[in-house]
C-alpha cells in the first residue's frame, strides 16, 4: 500500500481530441444558429429530420445519410448555397423518362451543362422525317416481261448529233443514235417492264451496204426473240436547220420524231400497208401522250428491212442539228407510246 505522505494527486490535463470535439461542437452550434431561420421556415428541425426517416423513402434515407439534403425543401425556401449542393442529387429523382437528353445528362454529369446548348440537342434528338410527296416517292421497278417484246437496232450506227460531237457521222464507231437507242431500251425496261432485245452492232462500216448488213442484224434479233411485237430502227434526220430541229413538249425543248415507212415502189413488199397502219397508230399515240413530239408518218420508196416484220418502222429522232441530250429526252418520251402499242398488240395475240 502507498503511504499517505507519498500519495500524489495527478493534475487533470485535457487531451487534444477533446479540445477538437469541443471546437467542432461550437462550430456546429453556430451553424445551427445561423441557419435556424431557413430550417424553421421549411418546417423541419434538423434533429427531427435525422430521426424521422423511413427506410422505404429514398429521399428520407438520403436526408439522413447526407444531412444537407434536409435543406431541399421548395426552391423558394432553400438557400442558394444549399440548392447548389443538393441539386445534382435531387435531379436523380426528377428525370423525365420521355426526354432522352435528360436521362443522359443525369447519368453523365458533364452533359448537364453541355445540354444547355442547341448543338447537343440536335445530336441527341432525331431529326423529324418528312413524308415524301407523291412525286418524290420512289416507285419500285415493274417486273420485266418473260420474253423480249421490242427489238431495237441502228442501221446507220455512226450517225450522230453535230451539236454534241461536232460532226455528222462517226466512221466505224457508235454515234449518238446508239445512245438514243440505249435510252429507249432503259426506259422501256425500268419504267414500263417491257423487255427489249437490242443490238449495237456496227452496220455502216461500208455505208452503201448498210441495209444489207442491218438485215442480218434484224434477222438474228427476230430468230433469238420470236415473241417480238415491235421492231424499231433508230436514225436521225439530216439537212434541217436548228430552228426546225426542236419542238416544245411539256415545257422543255426536245428533238422531234418522224416515222418512216417503206413501200413496194422499188422492190416487192406486198405487206407494207400493215407497217404503215401500225406507224399511223404509233404516231397518234405519241401525240396523244406528248402532243407535238411526232411529226407524223412519211412513206418512202425503200423497204428498210420492214418486210421482215409487220410492225417494223424506222424512227428519225431529231436531226444532225440537235444535241445528243435533246434526242435522248425525246427517246425517253417515246417509251410510253411504244409500251402502249406493245400492250395493245399483246392483248390481240
Amino acid at each position: 500500500m502507498y503511504s499517505a505522505y507519498n500519495y500524489r494527486y495527478r493534475r487533470y490535463r485535457p487531451r487534444y481530441y477533446t479540445i477538437f470535439l469541443l471546437v467542432l461542437a461550437i462550430i456546429l452550434i453556430n451553424c445551427l444558429v445561423i441557419l435556424s431561420p431557413v430550417l424553421t421556415k421549411t418546417g423541419y428541425g434538423l434533429l427531427n429530420v435525422l430521426l424521422a426517416w423511413n427506410d422505404c423513402d429514398l429521399r428520407g434515407v438520403l436526408r439522413v445519410a447526407v444531412p444537407v439534403m434536409a435543406w431541399s425543401g421548395s426552391q423558394e425556401d432553400t438557400s442558394q448555397v444549399a440548392v447548389g449542393l443538393i441539386a445534382p442529387l435531387i435531379r436523380i429523382f426528377q428525370s423525365d423518362s420521355q426526354r432522352p437528353l435528360h436521362i443522359l445528362a443525369y447519368q453523365i454529369p458533364l452533359l448537364a451543362e453541355v445540354a444547355k446548348s442547341e448543338e447537343l440537342t440536335a445530336l441527341v434528338v432525331a431529326p423529324e422525317l418528312k413524308p415524301q410527296s407523291d412525286q418524290e416517292a420512289v416507285l419500285p421497278s415493274p417486273s420485266l416481261t418473260e420474253e423480249s417484246l421490242v427489238a431495237i437496232y441502228n442501221t446507220h450506227t455512226g450517225e450522230t448529233y453535230a451539236l454534241t460531237d461536232g460532226m455528222e457521222r462517226l466512221t466505224a464507231k457508235r454515234g449518238g443514235v446508239v445512245k438514243v437507242a440505249e435510252a429507249l431500251e432503259d426506259e422501256l425496261e425500268k419504267k414500263y417492264g417491257v423487255r427489249v432485245a437490242r443490238s449495237d452492232a456496227i452496220n455502216d462500216v461500208n455505208y452503201n451496204d448498210s441495209y444489207t448488213k442491218s438485215q442480218e442484224t434484224m434477222q438474228k434479233l427476230l430468230k433469238e426473240n420470236p415473241a417480238v411485237l415491235v421492231v424499231l430502227d433508230i436514225h436521225r434526220d439530216a439537212g434541217k436547220s436548228r430552228e426546225n430541229s426542236l419542238v416544245t413538249v411539256d415545257g422543255e425543248q426536245v428533238a422531234p420524231v418522224l416515222i418512216i415507212v417503206g413501200s413496194d415502189a422499188r422492190s416487192p413488199f406486198p405487206t407494207w400497208r400493215q407497217n404503215y397502219s401500225f406507224a399511223q397508230e404509233l404516231a397518234a399515240e405519241i401525240n396523244k401522250q406528248y402532243p407535238g413530239l411526232c411529226l407524223g408518218v412519211r412513206i418512202q420508196e425503200g423497204r428498210y428491212n420492214q418486210f421482215l416484220h409487220p410492225r417494223a418502222v424506222l424512227l428519225e429522232v431529231g436531226s444532225v442539228s440537235n444535241s445528243t441530250d435533246e434526242a435522248v429526252r425525246a427517246a425517253c418520251m417515246l417509251a410510253g407510246p411504244v409500251a402502249e402499242m406493245v400492250k395493245r398488240n399483246l392483248d390481240n395475240e
